[in-house]
């Protein structure tokens, strides 16, 4: 029996990816359920036109933050009722794609499952991707589950 992390940011392309690796893995794992948190860094108004040292509002950060936790153990929650099963659900702030090798070392994963959102390769650069951030950087093997042929493409 492996121990298997399953990766979600909450969306649709995710819970399709995860319940397509279900069904290739089999439910004969332990399952572990991770949503990470970005943190939430808002820069408030500056003092001059100037100044290059952002002010940040502490409470809306924590507002913002306290969100998106509350979003995320919903997500961890309704992945299991859709995928049929019991896993233990973890909760980060932080980045995702290092956030996630973090949490596979720490658990020992014998397998990360993340789902790839399908960008093209301008998109990728722009904004990054998370699955091919863990997918070189992960200390064990990584399913990376592609977007169905006939999903749309991400917005």
């Amino acid at each position: 029996m492996s121990s298997v992390l399953l990766t979600t940011d909450g969306s649709d392309i995710a819970t399709a990816a995860m319940t397509r690796a279900i069904a290739i893995l089999g439910r004969d794992h332990t399952f572990a359920s991770l949503a990470v948190v970005p943190s939430a860094f808002l820069p408030g108004a500056s003092v001059t036109p100037m100044d290059t040292h952002p002010v940040i509002d502490p409470e809306l950060e924590e507002e913002i933050e306290r969100e998106g936790r509350v979003e995320g153990t919903t997500d961890l929650a309704e992945l299991d009722q859709t995928l049929g099963i019991t896993s233990d659900h973890i909760l980060e702030t932080g980045e995702p794609g290092p956030t996630i090798c973090e949490v596979a070392a720490r658990i020992g994963a014998d397998l990360v499952v993340v789902g790839s959102h399908g960008y093209g390769w301008l998109q990728r650069v722009l904004i990054g991707s998370v699955s091919h951030h863990v997918l070189h950087n992960s200390p064990c093997p990584v399913l990376v589950m592609r977007r169905d042929e006939g999903s749309p493409p991400p917005e």
